[in-house]
C-alpha cells in the first residue's frame, strides 16, 4: 500500500502545481488558513482601525499548492476563500493609493532575504509582518506597543548590500499577499535588487578587408597556324668584309690607274687615227 500511496501523492502535488503556473494572467483559488507562526500586535490605520491582529506567516494554498505568505494589505479584510487571484509583480500590489513603489517593492524582497525561513521563531515572524507593513502603510500605519524587533529590522536595511529575494504578489478581492516566486512564474516576479547595471561593451568597427587588385594578366601573341615546316634553304655564303689593310691598298691603285688616263688622254686621238689610216 506504501509503494502505491508514494506515487499518488506525487502526482497530487504534480498536478497542483501544473495547476499554479500554467497561466500568470489567469485566475486562481487562494484559501488562506490565518497565521501559521506569529504573535498578537496591537495596530492603528488611518482607515480608523484600532487594536490587536494575528503578525506573522500566513497559511495559503493557491489551486490547492500549500505556501508561505505575508500580508502586503492591512487595509483589507481576509477572505476564507476566493478563486479570483492573480499573480502580478510586488509593483502592482496592492491597490492604491498603496500601491507598492519599486524601492519599496525592494525593501520587502530584502527583508524576507535577511530574516525569513520556515522555521523562524513566532517573534521574528511577527517582528517581519510588521516590518512589511510599515513599508506598505507608510504614515497610514502605526505599531502601538510591542513591535517584535520590527524597528531593528527596518534599521537593517541600511546596511544590506546582498540580494533580495525572488518574490511575487498574490493580488484579488481578499488581502494581497507576497510569496516566493513558483516555478513558471519568472516572468511576472520582482526582479532581485542590489544588481548593477552591467556596462555595454563597445562594438569595435570592422575593419574592412583590402581588395587586392588583380594583376592583369598578359595577352599572349598570336600564334601562327599550323602548316607544312618548309624545307630549309641553303645557307647563303656570308659576304666578305675587306679589312683597313686592303681597303688602303685598293684605293692608292685607283689613285694611280687616274693619274695614268689624265696623262695619255691628248695621245689617244692620234692613236685613233693611225690605226684608221691603216
Amino acid at each position: 500500500m506504501a509503494s502505491i500511496a508514494r506515487p499518488t501523492l506525487a502526482l497530487s502535488v504534480a498536478v497542483a502545481l501544473s495547476l499554479v503556473i500554467t497561466n500568470p494572467a489567469q485566475a486562481h483559488l487562494v484559501e488562506d488558513f490565518g497565521i501559521r507562526n506569529g504573535a498578537p500586535a496591537h495596530i492603528s490605520l488611518s482607515t480608523g482601525f484600532n487594536g490587536f491582529v494575528g503578525a506573522g506567516i500566513k497559511k495559503v494554498r493557491v489551486d490547492g499548492l500549500q505556501m508561505d505568505a505575508f500580508c502586503i494589505d492591512p487595509f483589507t479584510m481576509a477572505l476564507r476563500s476566493s478563486p479570483g487571484y492573480k499573480f502580478v509583480p510586488l509593483t502592482k500590489a496592492p491597490e492604491a493609493p498603496w500601491t507598492l513603489s519599486a524601492s519599496r517593492a525592494t525593501e520587502i524582497s530584502d527583508l524576507w532575504a535577511m530574516f525569513y525561513s520556515p522555521n523562524m521563531t513566532t517573534n521574528k515572524a511577527a517582528g517581519l509582518q510588521l516590518a512589511i507593513w510599515e513599508i506598505v502603510g507608510g504614515d497610514d500605519f502605526t505599531v502601538i506597543g510591542k513591535d517584535y524587533g520590527s524597528g531593528r529590522m527596518l534599521a537593517a536595511l541600511q546596511t544590506y548590500s546582498g540580494p533580495g529575494a525572488n518574490l511575487i504578489a498574490l493580488t484579488g478581492p481578499g488581502q494581497d499577499y507576497v510569496v516566493l516566486t513558483p516555478p513558471g512564474q519568472g516572468d511576472e516576479s520582482t526582479p532581485p535588487p542590489h544588481q548593477s547595471t552591467p556596462t555595454p561593451t563597445p562594438h569595435s568597427t570592422p575593419t574592412p578587408t583590402p581588395h587586392s587588385t588583380p594583376t592583369p594578366t598578359s595577352t599572349p601573341a598570336p600564334t601562327r597556324p599550323p602548316g607544312p615546316t618548309p624545307p630549309p634553304g641553303p645557307t647563303p655564303p656570308p659576304n666578305k668584309v675587306p679589312d683597313s689593310g686592303s681597303t688602303f691598298s685598293l684605293f692608292a691603285s685607283a689613285i694611280l690607274a687616274l693619274l695614268a688616263i689624265n696623262r695619255f688622254r691628248p695621245a689617244l686621238p692620234a692613236l685613233a687615227r693611225v690605226r684608221t689610216r691603216r
